[in-house]
């Protein structure tokens, strides 16, 4: 989450993208136009004539996911209130109007027909009846019910990156879409048609006192509430914003598994029966200035961490007590204070390249992770980057193996 830029300056992403798409058409045929094979052990394998020279994985899916019945999971997607589109249960959303350039629906469409064909599918690479898992996650809050919100149109290229694409998909893991109570069913469903798990996060109430508060920003702490997904071991949480560009699987593995420091510990650091809260924790991100080692600021928007009952409880009892941290930074600045570099829970510090914020023109090829809106930009590599996945996700979803994959 970056809030110090004072200037965005929105484009229509894509107007023109015609000719770019001719420049990759061919790459993207290669890969999408390729045969399929069926293995002797149901995994469907793409057989490029040539695979591009970006293509860094092997290109083998796993088999369709097994388990319960496909329709256990849809009422994941229905919102905790009727009808469709109703105000959160805690503070009611204004009509939304986009309050900066960079949140203006973009001319871009998600394949409709296809993804709400299938919303009833199993969610990939899940099995809920299986042991407990690693797991990709990411949060959509905003109050725009378009089809082109261009936080939703993200999160579709998010998806595609960790489920889908051949140059940064998981072959392990799903992906879990964490939505905001008044997040349309109509936007749920062809989520889950990709091939995610949609599920709904309890809105919490967050009224400082504070001037200069944006009111969206209210809706970001109910992301507290991943840290009692306990179905999950780890999660890999990327904001919608942060765009994987190669495998990143590895990421779960890199922060060692923590031990509180009980020296440490502070009377915020009880629960309400007087017991500490001190047990093996994960708490990993980049931080947002390298250099400065005296008080470390993690970046959000690409983290990992442990989900864990009692630290979900520690984090809600500690929200609320917005004097103790900067709330203009909201759950950034509140989640680096319950993880604080001199606190008993402090976090371990990952390099740049797993979440690339502010990313610049010389660092492509340098980056596991971009953290940008990459739909705003006018030129370069990182617009390239947006426009190429996003044809490719349109070549492969309206593509018979997708259909075939998702519903095998």
């Amino acid at each position: 989450m970056r809030r110090t830029r004072s200037t965005v300056i929105a484009i229509s992403v894509l107007t023109g993208a015609g000719i770019f798409f001719t420049q990759v058409q061919s790459d993207l045929s290669r890969v999408y136009q390729a045969p399929w094979k069926e293995s002797n052990l149901g995994n469907f394998e793409v057989v490029p004539s040539q695979a591009p020279s970006s293509t860094k994985l092997a290109s083998t899916y796993p088999p369709p996911s097994t388990g319960p019945s496909t329709l256990d999971h849809v009422a994941d997607l229905l919102p905790s209130s009727i009808p469709e589109r109703q105000p959160s249960s805690t503070h009611e959303p204004p009509l939304f109007q986009a309050e900066f350039p960079f949140q203006n629906d973009l001319s871009l469409e998600v394949p409709v027909r296809t993804l709400s064909s299938l919303a009833t599918a199993n969610p990939h690479n899940y099995s809920p009846d299986g042991p407990r898992t690693y797991t990709y996650a990411t949060f959509m809050a905003t109050q725009n019910p378009s089809l082109k919100d261009p936080y939703y149109l993200a999160i579709h290229s998010l998806i595609y990156r960790v489920l889908w694409s051949p140059h940064s998909r998981t072959s392990k893991y799903p992906f879990v879409v964490f939505v905001a109570d008044f997040v349309t069913l109509e936007q749920r469903q062809l989520l889950a048609g990709a091939g995610a798990i949609v599920r709904e996060l309890s809105a919490l109430e967050w009224n400082p006192n504070v001037p200069g508060i944006q009111h969206r920003w209210r809706d970001l702490f109910a992301k507290l509430n991943m840290w009692n997904e306990t179905e999950f071991e780890r999660i890999i949480f990327l904001d919608a914003d942060a765009f994987p560009l190669t495998n990143i699987d590895a990421m779960f593995d890199i922060a060692p598994v923590q031990k509180c420091v009980q020296e440490k510990l502070h009377p915020d650091d009880y629960l309400a029966d007087g017991t500490p809260v001190c047990e093996p924790y994960i708490f990993a991100g980049v931080p947002q200035n390298p250099f400065d080692t005296s008080r470390v600021n993690i970046n959000v928007g690409s983290m990992v961490f442990t989900p864990s009952k009692r630290m979900h409880q520690r984090l809600l009892q500690n929200y609320v007590k917005t004097d103790r941290y900067d709330c203009l930074m909201a759950e950034q600045a509140f989640l680096n204070w319950q993880f604080d570099s001199q606190g008993a829970f402090p976090p371990t510090l990952l390099e740049r390249e797993w979440g690339g914020f502010f990313p610049k023109q010389d660092e492509e090829g340098k980056l596991k992770v971009v953290h940008e809106k990459l739909w705003v930009e006018k030129d370069g590599w990182m617009k390239k980057e947006w426009e190429f996945i996003w044809q490719e996700m349109w070549m492969f979803y309206n593509g018979d193996d997708f259909r075939r994959i998702r519903t095998g």
